[in-house]
């Protein structure tokens, strides 16, 4: 180490190369992701590389077209399950169908991702870009294809007397709900009104005595129907 006049050389030398490496450091950041991008796409084929780079524009409106489609037929089959499921009351979906249905969600979701991406690279990733939009437009398709066939039904039969309800723990209204019980259990009663305030349980006892009748199994059939003031079929 030659020191001259109190200056230590190799000091001001690491430094002065520390800086420099410190900026071209963050120069090359900037172009890192475009270039572990092309290396993901050294094992495709030269032509189809080119292809994938002079096409992208293409690649991409035929990925937004099968997304549209695939969104489209998610919409469809969701509205006629909910038709099924109205008529006749006891129908459940089919599990390939909820399957499907979930599946699909995801998928669109991820077809987001892509789009997003594609949308913000840059050109060097061009080629990159287009492979990634064929390859996710190809797993739409295989979507699209596999969809349920509405023709041979969505739903099916659930269980014989009916579907249990999601309901809370009951408190401070037991006795209440034993002295409807006991109504319900005899043969001269026909028809039996809860009636109160809003808020005070009364969804939830009969939630409860539902649930309680399909344990028993004393009837053939137990159905639950929601009619609001404003009578809506659907709801």
């Amino acid at each position: 180490c030659k020191i001259v006049k109190g200056v230590n050389f190799t000091a001001s030398f690491s430094v002065l190369i520390s800086q420099h490496f410190s900026a071209s450091r963050d120069i090359a950041m900037e172009y890192v992701e475009p270039v572990l991008g092309i290396a993901n796409c050294l094992g495709t084929p030269a032509c189809k590389y080119l292809q994938y780079h002079r096409k992208l524009n293409d690649y991409v409106r035929n990925f937004k077209r099968m997304r549209d489609e695939l969104n489209c037929k998610m919409e469809d089959i969701e509205l006629q399950l909910k038709a099924e499921l109205l008529r006749p009351l006891g129908k459940i979906p089919k599990k390939g169908v909820e399957n499907w249905l979930k599946a699909v969600k995801e998928m669109i979701r991820e077809a987001q991702v892509v789009e997003n991406k594609v949308s913000n690279g840059r050109y060097l990733c061009r080629a990159c870009n287009g492979k990634l939009v064929d390859e996710k437009t190809r797993e739409m398709k295989k979507f699209l294809d596999n969809a349920p066939n509405a023709s041979e039904g969505l739903a099916m039969d659930g269980p014989s007397a009916g579907l249990p309800l999601p309901t809370s723990e009951l408190v401070g209204e037991e006795a209440v709900r034993n002295e409807i019980w006991a109504c319900l259990m005899q043969e001269e009663v026909s028809k039996i009104g809860v009636w109160g305030m809003g808020g005070v349980g009364k969804t939830t006892i009969m939630k409860h005595i539902h649930n309680d009748l399909l344990k028993e199994q004393r009837f053939e059939r137990v159905i639950w129907v929601t009619i609001s003031k404003e009578f809506n079929v659907m709801k």
